[in-house]
């Protein structure tokens, strides 16, 4: 029987009463849980007011869903940030004078150090009286005398870089709980390139006899101006749960980062600046032969090569062909992929080149200057000179294989004759056409009937040796895959940009353009270790790793080799790298 009339109130109340406007005597009243704080905890403000209400039957509808309209803030948000907002209210009625009494709780969180006002807040015409707090420097110790809930850390992998020298920013959260949300803010310069480095990787670290789950992102940065790199501070908000299940919010910030910026070093001489780990030129051409007939066409492919620079910044490569010769270049490709250590790249120019005039020409030696980052001095990567023999397309259409051209059309007959037979054949002048004709039927009809019988012959071959001729190796790929052999025993970096041009070779797939493609197409974990292993000796934040062999990587790679029909046949899709996925900041 009470619960029906408890019921049968609550239902009276709902169709009477709503809240009106009566603002003659309404107040508003602010709290805050503490009035000093450091700069990575967060105040709770509770704001609560009461007015009067007057009767609404609308109500009966609209009790869940009220959504009373809150105080003005915005003058709150020049000091502290609003990162939560919630409402309740109550209604209550005294000897008939009907009250609603509003409770708004904020979360903030303070932009800087110092003392700082909470202004007065309005609502209708009521308004509060204005707090101070006082906020410290550094880190709050833990509330149950331990190691703090959350706690972020920022990393550069160089002390200091060259102006558009490649920067690896490291980001680091520490939680521990169960974290519900989190926000970690991302960095960013007007004066700077900066990109993320792939997606972010979660680990479990020990730090002060305390576990903690760990959020890495890594980030690449140019630097365009020289002078001084200020990135601001990374900041994380989040909320945990505690074990009794009391939800409690969580801030913490790093120390702003701070790195110099050298100019261009007075001694470099190229024409772009071009600081990089390592670089490389290298060509390829459509035709192996150094000879060719004018008004015939070659393709001549000319590669770039960069770690620790984008694609955009490797400059075009001008050559200046002789007059002799026409060139129809291509559009350029510039590629860039970025692994968890470094940004790979090049920029590939083709050209067809057309002969015009026969003879001995001579391609002009191609000299790119660097900065070698690593050493700290420049370099030039060189591509020397090249003589190509250009004969004459009318000479060479008129003279058959394996005889001697005659520069006078009027005698041909006598330098066939005497390459026919060695000596002057003596026959009279009016049989000579005819004699050739049958001649020259004869040597076709052989030659076609000896390439008819060794096609055959080779048909037969192969198909009693499948696996000879499967085994059958490509002598550029040969070359390609010693010169990586020599690289990586003499731990050079060349070795990561001269892997992915031997392995898109070997398999041929173009789209091997990074040793992170290599990777995951080869899809063999101790392959992937050993190149980690050569990458960390070579651009390890702590110096060149010693235990690391080659011998096991050449070891790996020639297992690769040999897999190469097992791959082709497996009909599998092309491989691409995966781009770069613009990440939502939250963790």
């Amino acid at each position: 029987m009470v619960i029906h009339v408890r019921q049968l109130t609550l239902l009276l109340l709902t169709l009477l009463f709503t809240v009106s406007v009566a603002t003659a005597e309404d107040r508003l009243e602010v709290h805050v849980d503490r009035t000093q704080l450091h700069e990575n905890q967060t105040l709770t403000m509770t704001v609560t007011g009461e007015m009067p209400f007057s009767m609404d039957l609308d109500m009966l509808f609209n009790l869940g869903e009220m959504e009373l309209p809150s105080p003005e803030e915005s003058a709150l948000e020049e000091n502290f940030e609003v990162l939560g907002k919630h409402q309740k209210y109550s209604l209550r009625s005294v000897n008939g004078d009907a009250r609603a009494i509003i409770t708004w709780i904020y979360e903030l969180a303070p932009k800087k150090t110092g003392t700082l006002e909470i202004p007065p807040l309005t609502f209708r015409d009521a308004q509060s009286e204005p707090v101070t707090v006082e906020v410290l420097a550094g880190q709050a110790p833990a509330a149950d005398g331990g190691a703090p809930m959350a706690l972020v850390e920022v990393e550069t992998d160089k002390p200091e870089v060259y102006v558009q020298e490649q920067l690896v920013l490291m980001v680091r959260l520490f939680y521990r709980g169960n974290l519900i949300r989190g926000d970690l803010s991302q960095p960013s310069h007007p004066d700077a390139i900066v990109e993320s480095m792939g997606e972010q990787q979660e680990y479990v670290r020990v730090r002060n006899n305390t576990r903690y789950r760990v959020v890495e992102r890594r980030y690449v940065i140019y630097p365009q101006n020289p002078g001084t790199l200020e990135i601001d501070s990374i900041t994380f908000n989040g909320q945990a749960r505690t074990d009794d299940g009391q939800l409690n919010f969580l801030r913490d910030q790093a120390d702003p980062v701070s790195v110099p910026v050298k100019d261009v070093p007075d001694g470099f001489t190229g024409k772009t600046w071009l600081p990089a780990a390592s670089l490389e030129l290298s060509e390829a051409w459509s035709d192996r032969s150094t000879d060719l007939q004018a008004g015939k066409s070659i393709t001549r492919t000319l590669q770039l090569n960069a770690l620790g620079l984008l694609g955009s910044a490797l400059p075009p490569l001008d050559v200046d062909y002789p007059d002799a010769v026409r060139s129809y270049p291509d559009k350029p490709e510039m590629e860039s992929s970025v692994d968890r250590r470094t940004v790979t790249s090049s920029r590939t120019e083709s050209t067809a080149l057309v002969a015009v005039q026969p003879g001995e020409i001579t391609l002009p030696e191609i000299r790119v200057p660097w900065w070698d980052t690593v050493n700290d001095r420049q370099r030039v990567a060189t591509l020397p000179a090249r003589t190509l023999n250009i004969t004459d397309s009318n000479a060479a259409a008129a003279t058959p294989p394996a005889q001697t051209q005659s520069h006078q059309p009027e005698q041909p007959q006598v330098t066939t004759s005497e390459t026919s037979s060695g000596s002057p054949a003596k026959r009279p002048e009016t049989a000579a056409p005819m004699d050739r004709t049958w001649l020259w039927l004869a040597v076709a009809l052989g030659t076609g009937w000896a390439l008819t019988v060794l096609f055959w012959w080779l048909n037969r071959r192969r198909a009693r040796d499948p696996e000879e001729s499967a085994g059958a190796l490509d002598p550029t790929e040969a070359v390609l895959f010693a010169d990586l052999e020599s690289t990586i025993r003499a731990r050079s970096a060349q070795t990561l940009s001269l892997l992915p041009r031997w392995a898109r070779r070997r398999f041929n797939n173009q789209h091997l353009r990074s040793v992170a493609d290599v990777i995951r197409f080869s899809d063999d974990g101790e392959l992937e270790e050993e190149l980690n292993g050569l990458q960390a000796r070579l651009y390890g934040e702590h110096g060149n790793d010693q235990n690391w062999s080659p011998d096991k990587l050449i070891e790996r790679l020639q297992a690769l080799r040999e897999r190469k029909e097992t791959l082709r046949r497996s009909n599998l899709a092309p491989l691409y790298p995966n781009g770069l996925r613009s990440r939502d900041a939250r963790v």
